[in-house]
């Protein structure tokens, strides 16, 4: 049996993406201060370096998590919850429904702002770990509990 995989939303990319630009906006705080504090104190270093560095590191995040979230996908069938993920190195896990004892969700400050949450799958066995979709639109979320017959 074939599983329809769905992506994740534009939600999920919005919020991924101001994570690292609230993540890159710190870090470019304390480099300009840094440089303040080097040049004030006649550091020997080509202090515009680091501010540089930090976005050109942000910038480089910014296209990764656009990357990440691309390759995430979930479905869900009469047989299995399946997810997969990863740039890198490709995970893909499947979940027996049978299996699936019970789902769980967390959101934090900025996932409530986009309207989504982190959805973990808990399954019966003691070797087997908790399936997590990261940033979940909270729709999916409902439709997947509702499906397991777990409200």
């Amino acid at each position: 049996m074939t599983t329809e995989l769905i992506r994740l939303g534009p939600e999920s990319l919005a919020a991924r993406r101001a994570r690292v630009g609230l993540g890159t906006s710190a870090f470019l705080i304390v480099a300009l201060v840094a440089t303040f504090l080097a040049r004030r104190f006649s550091v020997d270093f080509p202090v515009w370096v680091v501010p540089v560095a930090v976005v050109v590191l942000g910038a480089v995040s910014w296209w990764w998590v656009g990357l990440d979230h691309s390759r995430w996908a979930w479905g869900l069938n009469e047989d299995l919850l399946e997810v997969r993920r990863g740039v890198l190195v490709r995970r893909v896990y499947l979940v027996p429904r049978n299996r699936i004892q019970n789902v769980t969700t967390t959101t934090g400050p900025l996932q409530n702002r986009f309207g989504i949450l982190n959805l973990a799958v808990h399954t019966a066995g003691a070797r087997t770990r908790s399936v997590v979709i990261e940033d979940l639109d909270a729709g999916h979320a409902a439709s997947i509990r509702r499906r397991l017959g777990l409200q």
